[in-house]
């Protein structure tokens, strides 16, 4: 089993400082993306979990010493300068996980004021105070990262204990519960290209209890099939059901 628990006193220790009364974080790199229409993206580094099916595994989300140290104001700066120059209307942190610190994201989104910031998260670290530090501030969307749609998928996919699920699941109840509109402000993103029909019922009416329009906004991910991806399923014994090849293209893992 992987501890998140010490997964996060290491990105603490080695992918987080503060200087001056700031809180710097460790990224790698800026870009603009296509996801969600076009976004400005920046890579943090530094992961409480550990998925077998991670694209940034190799450079992002396994490491804790790689990139350069930044405050959240020169992230926010970095970020809108791509939005500008791209004419997105959307920023973002990826390729870790965002909400370690906190104090560092959150003063990021209150920097990007004129843009939406899409939080994306496992969301295992949104306990009640965070998620209303989250639902304060209006230009924040939160995107909870599911790894599968059960328990058991969950144990598969990270090595971790299920009922770390069950705080994913928490955490969008969080949301909800600190005035966060769903599907707007919060919505579940899921992993599902390990889950059954069976269990994607499963989830459906799991995430209905919270509220019963978040079943209608799951933003579906597919394991896609670079060739280091790949390599750690097979590393971890985990074969998809479903993916897509890096143009997009349903395939199989061969």
């Amino acid at each position: 089993m992987i501890d998140p628990e010490r997964l996060l006193e290491l990105v603490l220790r080695y992918a987080v400082k503060t200087e001056g009364g700031e809180v710097y974080r460790r990224y790698t790199r800026f870009r603009a993306d296509r996801w969600c229409g076009g976004i400005a993206t920046a890579d943090v580094v530094g992961c409480n979990l550990r998925c077998g099916m991670c694209w940034a595994w190799r450079n992002t989300s396994f490491v804790f010493t790689a990139g350069e140290w930044l405050p959240p104001g020169e992230v926010a700066d970095r970020l809108r300068d791509i939005a500008r120059r791209r004419g997105f209307e959307q920023v973002r942190v990826s390729g870790g996980e965002p909400l370690i610190a906190p104090a560092h994201l959150l003063k990021a989104i209150d920097l990007s004021a004129e843009y939406t910031f899409v939080v994306e998260t496992n969301g295992i670290l949104i306990n009640r105070q965070l998620a209303k530090e989250l639902a304060a501030r209006p230009n924040a969307v939160v995107r909870i990262s599911l790894k599968g749609a059960t328990a058991e998928e969950f144990e598969k996919i990270t090595m971790s204990p299920s009922a770390y699920f069950h705080k994913q699941l928490d955490a969008i109840r969080h949301l909800v519960e600190s005035g966060m509109k769903p599907c707007r402000d919060v919505y579940p993103a899921a992993m599902l290209g390990f889950s059954t029909d069976e269990n994607i019922k499963k989830l459906e009416k799991a995430l209905a209890d919270i509220h019963p329009v978040l079943p209608q906004c799951i933003d579906v991910e597919y394991v896609i099939l670079y060739p280091h991806v790949v390599k750690l399923m097979k590393t971890r014994g985990l074969t998809p059901i479903r993916a897509v090849r890096p143009d997009g293209v349903p395939a199989f893992m061969v």
